[in-house]
């Protein structure tokens, strides 16, 4: 999976540290090092994020279904002709990367979704992360 650049501001201190261990071989490299210290911390916190994914506080409607994801997903241009179709939407959940098809529109998106909060990535065309934005910031 493509990885995405992050800047971190250290003292110098805990470089110098870092390098050390570098140096003795315990990492390959200061990324290496980052990557690893991102990971322990978000195992700690792996039932937070947990809870997240767990349906809350959502209208109860048989209409409306759950897109909960957590890592690589999306909405297919098959799936909102779907959800069009049986006069449906869903609420969409996803920490990671969450993609929606180059061939939707904006009023397709508006037809089928309900809300949409993505932690990590959203890939769309601008049009639909303006309307998917709009979406969220009218049910706030």
């Amino acid at each position: 999976m493509k990885t995405e650049k992050v800047c971190v501001n250290l003292t110098p201190t805990e470089l110098g540290q870092i390098d050390l261990l570098i140096e003795r071989g315990l990492y390959d490299s200061r990324s290496d090092f980052m990557r690893t210290a991102a990971r322990r911390q978000l195992e700690g916190y792996a039932a937070d994020i947990q809870q997240f994914l767990e349906p809350t506080n959502l209208q109860s409607d048989e209409k409306i279904g759950l897109m909960w994801s957590l890592g690589i997903s999306g909405l297919t241009k098959s799936q909102i002709t779907e959800l069009i179709a049986k006069g449906n939407k869903v609420h969409i959940r996803s920490i990671g990367l969450f993609t929606v098809s180059s061939k939707a529109t904006v009023e397709e998106i508006h037809q089928v979704v309900d809300s949409c909060k993505v932690y990590g990535k959203l890939v769309a065309n601008p049009e639909i992360k303006a309307a998917l934005q709009e979406i969220e910031e009218s049910r706030n």
